[in-house]
């Protein structure tokens, strides 16, 4: 388990550096403030200094680790990840078609049932500020338009 850590340490360590250098072909800043490359690079300088943290932790632990540790989960955490995966498909196919309101409402009605095991009220609270709310802050507040629905019903009442 100890080589697998090391060899994520580096793919992340190699990802961030790549994040960075391209990062610099971009405005790090300008006239009105930061530039696009401003956030790419100081995210991956962040997730070089954390790949660098996580290698020298993995580097001073004692021995190989546990043996019995199997680098793929069991089929209950697959099946958690393959869920997540298929909902973000179904969510990026049928955002321009239902808009973002309904689609992220429902994906998130997904993943907080199936995969968080929370109170059902906290459930529908939570949907709903990061479907409703989070499209109603940025519309009006940031001035972004998100997706909406191609269904003319749906268009029609908002959504």
């Amino acid at each position: 388990m100890k080589r697998i850590s090391l060899l994520a340490g580096a793919l992340f360590l190699a990802f961030s550096l790549v994040v960075c250098a391209a990062s610099w072909s971009m405005d790090y800043y300008s006239s009105l403030g930061p530039g696009p490359g401003f956030f790419p690079f100081w995210l991956g300088a962040l997730l070089s200094l954390l790949s660098l943290i996580w290698i020298v932790q993995v580097s001073l632990e004692k021995g190989e680790g546990d043996g019995d540790v199997h680098f793929l989960s069991d089929g209950d955490g697959l099946l958690r990840v393959a869920s997540i995966v298929g909902a973000l498909v179904l969510i990026v196919a049928f955002m321009d078609t239902i808009g973002f309101q309904l689609s992220m409402f429902a994906f998130l009605l997904f993943l907080l049932i199936v995969l968080g095991r929370v109170k059902p009220w906290l459930t529908i609270v939570v949907a709903t500020a990061g479907s409703f709310g989070l499209n109603y802050m940025f519309t009006t507040w940031l001035d972004v338009q998100l997706p909406a629905s191609s269904i003319t019903a749906l268009a029609a009442i908002g959504l």
